[in-house]
């Protein structure tokens, strides 16, 4: 049976989907030497170690007015890559001001906006609309402006609530109990989260997946085969 951890695969399947196959081969290599060196067996710390150390300062460069939460929350990923884990509730609080954030900012504004000027548009310029239109608005133009506003305001809050609720609980969980499982079933859809909240071209978002990758291998590097008696996963 593989030692490697459970949550890595799903992970890399994400950092590497947007890179050139064979740059995407050459992480895979590399990653891969790292885990023939230390057996396959990676201490759950390293996903502490990697939050602390690259996803963390990316997006403090991302969302500076949140620096301070994310902070708080690096402070924690730094005490546990260090082995004291935390309770879950501790998690929670930390993650929670972090993740509605970044969310909202990984939501694809411009996209939904744009999406919903032109389906107001059209409803306002449709014959059976103008006299009303006209009424509570002026013309088509200034309602499809009033309404993709509001609209896309709306389904980002919305979007930002739900998901990072969702995942804040998975994540404390995760973090507290160093639950490989829990982490391999967010870790994927997280890193694109911090693709698209630090970058807004897909050359961007390229650029911070190639960050976190060589990053993960930075980490994978430091570590020493058999250097810790904690379980691996």
């Amino acid at each position: 049976m593989s030692l490697e951890p459970r949550w890595l695969a799903p992970l890399m399947q994400v950092l590497c989907e947007t890179q050139p196959e064979a740059q995407a081969e050459c992480l895979r290599q590399r990653l891969s030497a790292q885990l023939q060196r230390l057996d396959g067996q990676v201490p759950f710390r390293l996903v502490h170690q990697w939050q602390a150390d690259v996803v963390l300062p990316l997006l403090c460069d991302a969302l500076p007015e949140h620096q301070p939460a994310l902070l708080g929350l690096r402070s924690l990923h730094q005490r546990a890559a260090l082995g004291l884990r935390g309770r879950k509730g501790e998690w929670r609080a930390a993650l929670r001001p972090v993740l509605q954030p970044l969310y909202r900012r990984a939501y694809a504004y411009d996209a939904a906006y744009a999406q919903a000027h032109e389906s107001a548009l059209s409803f306002g310029l449709a014959p059976a609309n103008t006299a009303m239109i006209a009424e509570h608005f002026g013309d088509a133009k200034a309602f499809a402006l009033y309404y993709a506003q509001l609209s896309t305001e709306a389904n980002a809050s919305a979007f930002a609530q739900a998901n990072a609720g969702a995942n804040a609980e998975i994540a404390a969980r995760a973090y507290a109990s160093d639950d490989a499982e829990a982490f391999a079933g967010i870790c994927g859809s997280s890193a694109r989260v911090y693709a698209w909240a630090c970058g807004d071209t897909d050359e961007q978002r390229r650029t911070v997946f190639g960050r976190l990758t060589e990053g993960l291998g930075e980490c994978l590097a430091q570590l020493q085969p058999h250097s810790t008696g904690e379980r691996h996963d």
